[in-house]
């Protein structure tokens, strides 16, 4: 009878560690530090907005995934509230059509990334860079894109784009 209460015992105990490890490994994965044992999970560098974009959110972000005329086709790369029933392709998220006009401006982001991580010492603010851009230089699943504009369902009127090409999305 001993044996048996032992036994279950060690057993409730099993369980309740494997589950306490498996919800600590989900919380690690998913960027939550509650103890704030691990250090930062971030690079701790702050992004200050170029000058010359609007100071509100864009309207539409994603991956640039194709170009029809003045119209490009960009995919978030997260669900976006309130577009259910979007296509949903490498990005994750649904496809928004971004239209071009001739008043919209275009810049490329030059913002260039420290070359090593950061440390104490270091600043931790880095003021981003555009340069005048053109939609010929965007590449398919490489150019992160942001919009602000007139949005109409799944579709943004472009007043402001501006695109970047990551070195680390880039083929070596």
């Amino acid at each position: 009878m001993k044996n048996k209460k032992l036994s279950l015992i060690m057993g409730i105990l099993i369980l309740l560690a494997g589950a306490a490890a498996f919800l600590a490994g989900k919380m690690l994965n998913n960027k939550i530090n509650p103890l704030g044992l691990f250090g930062p999970f971030d690079d701790g560098i702050t992004i200050l907005p170029a000058e010359e974009l609007p100071e509100t959110p864009p309207e539409a972000e994603g991956i640039f995934v194709g170009r029809e005329d003045n119209i490009i086709l960009i995919e978030a790369d997260r669900p976006v509230e309130g577009a259910s029933g979007s296509p949903v392709g490498i990005g994750g998220g649904p496809k928004f059509e971004v239209v071009v006009t001739t008043g919209t401006l275009i810049y490329h982001d030059t913002t260039q990334p420290p070359a090593q991580r950061p440390s104490g010492a270091d600043p931790r603010e880095l003021q981003q860079t555009v340069e005048a851009g053109t939609l010929e230089d965007l590449n398919d699943s490489q150019s992160l894109v942001m919009v602000w504009g007139r949005k109409s369902g799944e579709r943004v009127i472009a007043e402001v784009l501006v695109y970047s090409n990551p070195a680390y999305l880039q083929e070596p």
